[in-house]
């Protein structure tokens, strides 16, 4: 910390930890452009020091201040860094930073590489020993990036078991979140029609609110008191107490910086917008309520534009009466995120299958590499093979490859050189999976691929391989070697719903086309970014 001018190391965190304290605080004060320049400026100090720690937790409040910001691709990258800056066993960061791709993912749209990072992040929470603070923070970014792919059950289930912690300032932390869950929670069954179900959580976010001003006034926050009292008048405004909302959200105002980040801002919004539609000023109703649409959906809050949408649609109502331009309204209000909410399932099963292929690769380490572990490559077995195909709940897509002329190899350059080609070979496919992708060498030069039940993801990790195996520097093994390979792509289909036999079947005509190519399925389209690797780090080498 900093004392009297002078740099005093502190032993459980960094030696520069009081700089990354000034750079959250700004954060938590809801200056996130303050927090990004402060982080900025005190990275390179962090960096020149050598205190890794202060550095992570600097690039990581940067990447939280930027999607708050709405810069969801700066904050990937900042977030990337971090894993960058972290081995296999640093848990807690892996697990913080994947959470922040995952999130800021969502907001891009990138669906697919959301949830490999997500389930990533949640593999390396579990290794984290439960009730330390790198746990309960880990824990709290796992949680806000299930909220952002309305996964609200789940989320509420994480957030809900830190409420044990000792220390106020966390305490107040955890139910700031909880507040704005049940707050984005309700907004979203409101929309759908779910009436009775989104009064159940209006009320929930009455009581947190309660909670999170008196957990302010404890730790002697009163911007955060003037936030809880925000949501509060929000909450009493769609239970039905426009009035008593009203002076909430008025004696509040001033004791908080109006952020167009904070969501609170929004809610002050659509609290006095409504006030303003009741009195008759619509047009002061429409300027807010334009603002609050514009901010929601610079920083990615669907649920929340649709709220805004819905208000104006109220304010139409209000002033000319039921027209076909409400209709028009309340369309766009509840399209996007019937369409987010009608995926949810999907979402959550897409979840539980990598987290169950997750698993079943952790059995190498556990069963031992003698029962599940080629020991030439380092990859799976026949035995892995075969546990993963028995035990999976969904049909899985095979990507099955094979060298080109491997005997040639051995031959003419030896069996020591071939052995290495096969050890590069199994790099490669390690660089070019996700984590939770099952990669097992099946035979002498064949190897298998086995991801999630996804016809464009299966080819498109066949193409990937492909392609960087043919570019891989094999000359500098042995000059003039050469390494190709042919792949066949499998899936449970209405002619076999064996994806081994629908893979063997591709990477046959592979071959009888004349080798170095992929077969089976139509060609992907060009490279989606969800389907690449989430980070580098991912990579199990």
């Amino acid at each position: 910390m900093i004392t009297a001018g002078t740099l005093v190391p502190v032993r459980e965190f960094g030696p520069f930890d009081e700089l990354s304290d000034q750079a959250h605080q700004h954060y938590i004060d809801g200056f996130a452009e303050r927090a990004v320049a402060a982080c900025r400026t005190y990275q390179p100090l962090a960096r020149a020091a050598g205190d890794l720690s202060t550095l992570r937790f600097l690039l990581y409040t940067e990447s939280i201040s930027l999607m708050e910001l709405g810069r969801h691709g700066d904050a990937v990258d900042a977030a990337r860094t971090i894993l960058s800056l972290s081995g296999p066993d640093d848990h807690v960061w892996r697990a913080k930073a994947l959470a922040m791709v995952a999130e800021a993912s969502t907001r891009e749209g990138q669906q697919s590489r959301a949830l490999g990072a997500l389930a990533e992040a949640d593999w390396a929470v579990s290794a984290v020993p439960s009730g330390s603070y790198g746990h309960i923070s880990a824990s709290m970014a796992v949680a806000l990036a299930l909220r952002s792919v309305t996964l609200f059950e789940h989320a509420d289930e994480r957030l809900c078991e830190l409420l044990h912690v000792q220390d106020d300032w966390i305490r107040l932390l955890v139910v700031h979140e909880l507040t704005e869950l049940a707050a984005t929670w309700a907004v979203s069954l409101a929309l759908l029609g779910r009436v009775e179900d989104a009064r159940v959580e209006f009320l929930t976010t009455l009581e947190r609110s309660l909670h999170m001003q008196r957990l302010g006034w404890t730790t002697d926050s009163p911007a955060m008191v003037a936030r809880g009292e925000i949501y509060e008048a929000f909450a009493l405004l769609n239970l039905g107490e426009p009035e008593l909302a009203l002076g909430r959200a008025l004696a509040a105002k001033d004791r908080f910086q109006h952020r167009r980040e904070l969501l609170e801002t929004q809610l002050y919004r659509l609290v006095t917008a409504q006030a303003a539609t009741a009195a008759g000023d619509f047009e002061r109703a429409r300027e807010l309520l334009r603002a609050a649409v514009a901010d929601a959906t610079a920083n990615g809050r669907e649920a929340w534009v649709g709220m805004g949408l819905e208000a104006l649609a109220e304010v139409d109502v209000a002033e000319h009466g039921e027209t076909p331009a409400t209709a028009i309204w309340r369309d766009l209000a509840r399209s996007a995120l019937a369409r987010l909410w009608s995926e949810r399932e999907g979402r959550f099963t897409a979840l539980q299958d990598r987290d169950h292929i997750r698993r079943l690769t952790a059995e190498t380490d556990r069963m031992g590499r003698v029962v599940l572990q080629d020991p030439l490559t380092g990859l799976g077995n026949r035995r892995l093979l075969v546990a993963t195909l028995e035990a999976s709940p969904r049909p899985m897509s095979v990507v099955f490859i094979d060298v080109d002329n491997f005997k040639a190899v051995n031959d003419q350059y030896s069996h020591a050189v071939g052995d290495e080609v096969l050890r590069r070979i199994a790099q490669v496919l390690r660089a070019q999976c996700r984590a939770e992708d099952v990669i097992v060498r099946y035979g002498g030069d064949e190897f298998i691929i086995l991801t999630a039940h996804d016809d464009r993801r299966a080819r498109s990790v066949a193409e990937r391989v492909h392609r960087a195996i043919r570019n891989h520097p094999w000359d500098e093994l042995e000059r003039g070697l050469t390494v190709t390979v042919s792949i066949g792509v499998g899936v449970p289909d209405a002619s076999t719903d064996n994806p081994l036999v629908a893979a063997d079947i591709a990477l046959i005509t592979a071959k009888r086309a004349g080798r170095d190519q992929v077969a089976g399925l139509e060609a992907a389209p060009d490279a989606d970014p969800a389907d690449e690797p989430a980070v580098a780090p991912l990579r199990r080498d």
